[in-house]
């Protein structure tokens, strides 16, 4: 036989070998967390010991899908009121208090922004941290204006990651359903929005503290701005443009309910928009259409029919929002060298215009 006859062969014996690798690596792996979790039900082993193995083996592996399933669930065990009987009656940490619980939530940030880091567009490292945000943190409105605040500079830096922008648009969306769902709450029982006006002083500087006042028109427009500057400095890039497109749309959606006068959102105020409007709203920039000038024509029937109803379902057009959009479209295209950043910015302009439609 000749040599170059059996090269594909062992290329693909090669390839069977390293896949059998991986696979019994992987049951391994599975069994040592099994272990783990009997020995943290039995009391033997302290969760918060098993979280610190678990981040030194994201240092090494920072994508593994089973290391994050695990590490949810002890999360899990220390959040549970009657978790782990034979690990208090040891004397450990049960339940963690509220001040531990913060320094939890706060540890878990660190570890998913440094796994983050290690992998691009690491999507088991940023669910996690969605996770964290929705049942530690419990969407609390002051975490959410946190982690907006302290991801930006990551984002700034990392322009092709989608998973990280695709985490700034859950948390904008979670901050305004959370102010939606406060105030519905306070449209349905007045006597809240009464009991706090006899609130002392002292009393009434603390709730302010613990319901921070949202503006979530504020918000949208700096985040658009942010976009701005991020595609003027790095043009080409396709996640900064579904990334405008996102929050664009919550600008038109929210412009369409809320009347113009009404700047700032918080449990006081009551906006005409509902809870269930929101989940019109598109998870991520993967929900539209392709960033393609010519995805809006070609992309998948089905999906082109329901973007199409769900835009017809949107409020009428904010004329303004759009002619500072096409604005901005004219001078990308004006300055731009960039072929990437000219096809990006007309597909752009080609979803604009289905809105106005």
């Amino acid at each position: 036989m000749h040599p170059a006859a059996s090269k594909p062969r062992l290329y693909h014996c090669m390839e069977r070998e390293r896949c059998s690798k991986v696979c019994e690596m992987r049951k391994n792996q599975q069994r040592r967390l099994l272990g783990r979790k009997e020995l943290i039900l039995s009391g033997t082993l302290n969760p918060i010991k098993d979280l610190y193995l678990g981040k030194l083996a994201l240092t090494k592996f920072p994508k593994s899908p089973e290391t994050w399933i695990h590490r949810r669930w002890v999360l899990q065990q220390l959040i549970q009121e009657t978790s782990l009987p034979s690990f208090v009656t040891k004397g450990n940490l049960g339940t963690i208090p509220a001040e531990r619980k913060q320094q939890v939530i706060q540890e878990e940030m660190e570890v998913c922004g440094e796994a983050a880091g290690r992998y691009p567009s690491n999507y088991n490292a940023w669910s996690h941290r969605i996770w964290v945000l929705q049942h530690l943190a419990k969407l609390d409105v002051k975490i959410l204006l946190d982690e907006l605040s302290s991801t930006k500079h990551w984002a700034s830096m990392h322009v092709s990651d989608h998973s990280g922008f695709h985490y700034r648009q859950f948390l904008l969306k979670s901050l305004i359903s959370q102010t939606v769902k406060d105030s519905s709450v306070l449209e349905q029982n007045p006597l809240r929005n009464e009991s706090a006006l006899v609130l002392p002083k002292d009393e009434e500087a603390a709730a302010s503290t613990e319901e921070p006042r949202i503006n979530i028109p504020h918000l949208l427009e700096e985040e658009v701005e942010f976009s701005t500057d991020l595609i003027d400095s790095y043009p080409g890039h396709e996640t900064l443009w579904c990334h405008r497109r996102h929050v664009f749309y919550l600008q038109h959606h929210l412009n369409g309910r809320f009347p113009h006068s009404v700047t700032q959102l918080s449990p006081g105020d009551s906006p005409a928009v509902t809870l269930s409007d929101l989940h019109h709203i598109p998870a991520g920039p993967r929900t539209s259409q392709a960033m393609e000038v010519d995805g809006l024509c070609y992309s998948n029937k089905q999906g082109y029919s329901q973007e199409t109803k769900r835009l017809k379902r949107t409020p009428a057009p904010d004329y303004l929002g759009l002619e500072v959009e096409h604005r901005f479209i004219d001078q990308v295209l004006s300055t731009c060298r960039n072929v990437e950043q000219a096809r990006f910015a007309n597909a752009y302009r080609k979803w604009l215009d289905t809105l106005s439609q």
